[in-house]
């Protein structure tokens, strides 16, 4: 399956770009074949029209957290309208780390994911329920027919619970310091009251 990656007013592109090469290594049935940046709604509709004529899996990165007119799905929605492109499936991609939800959209043979712009949010989304509902057929050479595949994947990679091992002991020494401040302003507001009412 042929996929183009969009970028729209994304960051940490460098960053996502390795993630997402990273996820798609073992899996030969992907193949990146364009990558585009828009910057504006008006150039995000031109550059995913053309994703959608070359393509058949179209990932657009960012945008999620755009104002209303700017927003990567009020854009979308608005190609698809002027396009009177119908919508088969539309269904929301969770974030475990917190953030905005993604989007899965069917239209068709053509599959469209719209994912935020965080790398380390972009890798755990990627590896959950995400792929498995996108029918992946494999490009058949012209000169070489093959039996035509149709089966769906699931990346489940070994989690990286680094960064949150990393998170939760800061949680832990911050809430410590907290509890520590709290009883020594308690202790101290006692003293004091005790102090002035034996004075």
């Amino acid at each position: 399956m042929k996929c183009s990656v969009v970028y729209y007013i994304a960051y940490k592109t460098g960053y996502i770009q390795r993630n997402l090469n990273k996820k798609f290594r073992t899996v030969p049935e992907i193949n990146v074949v364009s990558t585009a940046a828009a910057v504006s709604g008006n150039d995000l509709k031109e550059k995913f029209g053309k994703a959608l004529e070359e393509t058949d899996l179209i990932i657009v990165f960012g945008g999620l957290t755009a104002a209303e007119d700017r927003n990567v799905m009020t854009v979308l929605s608005d190609y698809f309208n002027d396009t009177e492109m119908e919508v088969t499936f539309n269904k929301k991609v969770l974030n475990p780390c917190g953030g905005k939800d993604g989007y899965l959209i069917r239209s068709g043979e053509k599959y469209i994911v719209v994912l935020p712009d965080e790398p380390e949010e972009i890798d755990k989304m990627i590896g959950s329920e995400l792929m498995k509902n996108i029918d992946i057929s494999p490009d058949t050479a012209i000169d070489m027919p093959e039996p035509v595949r149709t089966h769906s994947i699931v990346f489940a990679p070994e989690p990286d619970y680094s960064l949150d091992r990393l998170k939760s002991k800061r949680t832990n020494i911050i809430a410590k310091v907290c509890i520590g401040l709290g009883i020594s302003i308690i202790l101290g507001t006692v003293a004091w009251i005790v102090y002035l009412n034996i004075g």
